[in-house]
């Protein structure tokens, strides 16, 4: 097992009720096995704010791992690794 921190901000805080949650996972779990867990934890509000798939994250979504969007690495599929920081916060837009 390998124990990550996963950051809410903004709307996904107010969801989850949680600004940070520590979770164990199994080793080589990727970052769509942790999303998974927490969609069975939070329920299908925070699944259907962060995903337009099964596949396909939100684009108006930010997953950051360890500072770096998951876009720039192998996204959802990304392996997650012991310690690692896992930040889901809304695209800010405005205009």
């Amino acid at each position: 097992m390998i124990n990550i921190t996963i950051s809410f901000l903004s709307l996904l805080a107010d969801i989850t009720n949680r600004e940070e949650i520590e979770l164990s996972i199994r080793e080589n779990s990727t970052i769509k096995d942790a999303l998974n867990i927490l969609f069975m934890k939070f329920g299908n509000e925070l699944k259907e704010t962060i995903l337009v798939s099964s596949d396909t994250l939100n684009k108006y979504i930010i997953l950051g791992l360890n500072g770096k969007d998951i876009r720039s690495l192998n996204n959802l599929n990304t392996i997650l690794h012991n310690k690692d920081e896992l930040s889901l916060l809304p695209a800010i837009a405005g205009g």
